[in-house]
């Protein structure tokens, strides 16, 4: 058993609206532009604040507990998440994936990890998390006295990529961690955006999502490793 307090996960992030089984499939990416856009005018008119109600039929938005079965999904879908980007070659971490969830736990004031799961009495199963997002409040490097919201890594499992499904995990994270950020009064939220892979749809998304870029990430390769 991880230490922490399991009933942290009552303090649900619960993902708006129903989702009912094959919904929008086949309509095409009109069907998840028009989603988008119904659920940002959900957020615009909440104030920026996830909407809550009960679990969907499909999905419920968390943060983490824990239990081990939270644990064992949550490094299962890091490890996939970690296989899609171009550090692949980098052995991952299990200790370092496992760190985050006990950070999460231990001080959750700043550090927070958001599931996405499957809603009503569905149990969680290793390969069954939707997908999670690890936020963190912190003060900007060169001030004091402003908390900023980081976005560390923002991940939907490969399994719904392409579908309505993973849209709407993708757009209710995000949802729930300017929730999170608001809680904490953080006055800016700010995403990270380093796998390097579809980064142009990474920032479709992000900007239907209200967010602007403010700069960007540059990588090479160091040449004396060439």
């Amino acid at each position: 058993m991880i230490k922490g307090n399991p009933d942290r996960s009552e303090m649900v992030l619960s993902a708006c609206g129903n989702d009912t089984a094959g919904a929008g499939q086949g309509s095409g990416e009109q069907s998840e532009i028009d989603e988008v856009s119904r659920l940002k005018t959900a957020v615009a008119s909440s104030g920026g604040r996830a909407v809550l109600g009960a679990s969907a039929d499909r999905m419920t938005v968390r943060l983490v507990n824990g239990s081990e079965e939270d644990a064992r999904a949550g490094i299962s879908l890091a490890r996939e998440a970690h296989r899609n980007t171009i550090f692949r070659d980098i052995p991952f971490s299990e200790q370092k994936a496992m760190a985050i969830i006990e950070r999460a736990l231990a001080h959750p004031e700043r550090n927070g990890l958001i599931y996405a799961v499957p809603g009503g009495d569905v149990p969680l199963t290793e390969d069954g998390l939707y997908g999670f997002a690890s936020v963190h409040a912190g003060e900007y490097f060169l001030g004091t006295g402003t908390l900023i919201a980081t976005v560390q890594t923002l991940n939907v499992s490969q399994k719904l990529s392409g579908t309505l499904l993973g849209g709407k995990v993708a757009l209710r994270l995000v949802q729930a961690v300017r929730q999170w950020a608001k809680e904490r009064n953080c006055e800016h939220l700010m995403v990270h955006v380093t796998n390097g892979v579809e980064v142009k749809d990474a920032d479709r998304f992000f900007r239907r999502c209200g967010m602007k870029t403010v700069g960007g990430n540059y990588w090479s390769i160091n040449p004396s490793n060439n």
